[in-house]
């Protein structure tokens, strides 16, 4: 009985270990929250200057500022959709990404707030 409840334990223990990696074909959470937080700042910019010009269709504007993320980070719409998706399933990660993005969106803050030293 002793080596059934051993072994049951060492299945759910390794169970929950694999549950926290990452597929190798999912951005990792740190490079995840970098692409977040700049696809934050394009929705910010958009939304807060190129909306206000009526010319301009928002949603591509939009698209074209994705389309520099991407670019910069050197990953596809596509890569970023499934990993996205992925961490959608998985709340207890999304979370932490999130919590640090709004930690350095706050950190941030602070730095532009700052007073000018002469």
């Amino acid at each position: 009985m002793r080596i059934l409840t051993g072994v049951l334990i060492l299945c759910l223990v390794l169970s929950c270990k694999s549950n926290n990696r990452i597929p190798k074909d999912i951005l990792q959470p740190e490079e995840m929250g970098n692409i977040l937080f700049s696809v934050t700042m394009a929705e910010e910019f958009v939304g807060g200057y190129i909306a206000k010009d009526t010319l301009r269709n928002k949603n591509q504007e939009l698209e074209k500022e994705y389309q520099k993320v991407f670019l910069l980070y050197n990953i596809s719409k596509e890569d970023f959709e499934k990993s996205y998706s992925f961490y959608k399933t998985r709340p207890d990660l999304l979370k932490t990404i999130l919590d640090t993005l709004d930690a350095r969106a706050q950190r941030r803050r602070i730095e532009l707030h700052q007073p000018l030293e002469y």
